[in-house]
């Protein structure tokens, strides 16, 4: 079970609810005011109960052709207005001014996000998305030119947005209920697509002001006891394609003790330009490119030579 997956956790989650159930139930009418009479019908006029001299064929009913237009014509005037109604609501962006816009990058298998600069010009990168209660948010979102779509799926919040290579695509939200709800890939992306999943903490006010405005890499409360390394490795996806901890194959090759195999400069070429050297067994155009930092990706190199 998501978790969230049954809440109400967003402002326009009512609207969309109502969409749904309005337009089952109709469809429900719509099914039966079809199928109820056919079935009457050959019942009462089966073979052994209806003689051939007595079927008569009505070839006009000016009062049956009026309801069965008008009727079906208001309901699809309802399906709709609500519909219309709930995508306008999901569709109308805030006002950026008074949002908080994160970037979201979806790529195989994973989710980033990158938030505005604090004052002290600080830029806050995480694997999962920490917002505070009762507040505007825009995600921005994209993915790299050589991947392929995502689609950007918060079951609690009623929320679906496809993420497309190339391209920038916008959704919005506002929480109004503190918790962790489930972020998943809703279109299909290849291999470990299952498992491209984030969350959402939705967070006081307080809480969320006292990390943004500071260089902690979580929230008081979210806070994970990892190296710099193991944060950059995690947070540009890797471990969603490569094994340290043992010499399993996820999608990529493992990477144990790669860093006393390789030296520096490998393990550079091997990000930047992952098709140069391709690992026996393996296929080019798998991985895509990752430009990091000179401080980043020392601490990876680090990280992938000694675990720390």
């Amino acid at each position: 079970m998501l978790e969230g997956f049954g809440s109400r956790a967003a402002t326009f989650t009512a609207d969309v609810d109502q969409a749904i159930y309005i337009n089952f139930v109709l469809s429900i009418v719509l099914f039966l005011s079809v199928v109820a009479p056919m079935l009457y019908f050959a019942w009462k006029y089966r073979e052994s109960n209806v003689k051939d001299e007595n079927i008569e064929n009505i070839v006009h009913h000016t009062g049956l052709e009026i309801t069965w237009t008008v009727i079906p014509t208001l309901m699809l005037a309802v399906f709709f207005w609500y519909g219309y109604t709930s995508m306008r609501t999901l569709r109308t962006m805030p006002d950026a001014a008074s949002s908080i816009t994160v970037q979201v990058e979806g790529k195989k298998w994973s989710w980033n996000y990158t938030y505005p600069a604090n004052a002290n010009g600080y830029v806050h990168k995480t694997a999962e998305l920490f917002v505070p209660v009762d507040q505007n948010i825009i995600l921005e979102m994209g993915a790299p030119l050589n991947d392929v779509i995502h689609s950007y799926f918060v079951p609690a919040f009623r929320m679906k947005e496809d993420v497309v290579p190339g391209r920038l695509t916008k959704q919005w939200f506002n929480s109004t209920v503190i918790g962790n709800y489930d972020v998943e890939c809703a279109e299909y992306c290849g291999t470990r697509h299952s498992y491209m999943l984030s969350k959402i903490h939705v967070i006081d006010r307080a809480t969320y002001d006292a990390w943004f405005n500071s260089d902690a890499k979580a929230p008081a409360g979210f806070e994970v006891a990892m190296s710099k390394g193991q944060e950059v490795f995690e947070a540009n996806g890797c471990n969603g394609c490569h094994s340290v901890a043992d010499d399993s194959i996820l999608v990529g090759p493992s990477l144990m003790g790669i860093g006393e195999k390789k030296d520096a400069q490998y393990i550079k070429d091997a990000l930047a330009t992952p098709d140069k050297v391709i690992a026996e067994g393996f296929s080019a155009g798998i991985m895509t490119p990752y430009t990091l930092s000179e401080e980043d990706m020392t601490a990876l190199i680090q990280y992938l030579k000694d675990g720390k």
